[in-house]
């Protein structure tokens, strides 16, 4: 059940990050199975798979400027939104703590 909250969450965050192509909607399986999410450590590991889960769905790293003006902003929305989605309190704490969320008041809010 939780993977299958994970993969949603991504493929309704790609919508969301890529509405000006509303048809193209990607998603990414990532695994959770056997992790303590509840663990800081266990926390940790699925906040780097959905980090990277969300680079996958945001498509490729551009260069530069496209880097910094799509596919960052991008890959920090699917982020957000999907650990928001999983409404986690240690793996949104871990989050906060990555660096990646810039705005901890308005994660805390989405839930």
């Amino acid at each position: 059940m939780l993977k299958q909250l994970i993969i949603a969450s991504l493929a309704i965050a790609s919508v969301a990050a890529t509405s000006a192509q509303a048809q193209d909607v990607r998603s990414v399986r990532i695994s959770v199975a056997g992790i303590d999410m509840q663990s800081e450590s266990g926390a940790r590991v699925v906040l780097q798979r959905i980090k990277a889960a969300a680079g996958t769905v945001c498509g490729p790293a551009p260069i530069l400027l496209d880097r910094a003006l799509r596919y960052e902003p991008c890959v920090r929305d699917v982020t957000q939104r999907t650990v928001a989605g999983l409404n986690n309190r240690v793996l949104t704490a871990a989050l906060t703590h990555s660096g990646v969320d810039a705005q901890p008041a308005k994660l805390a809010s989405a839930n």
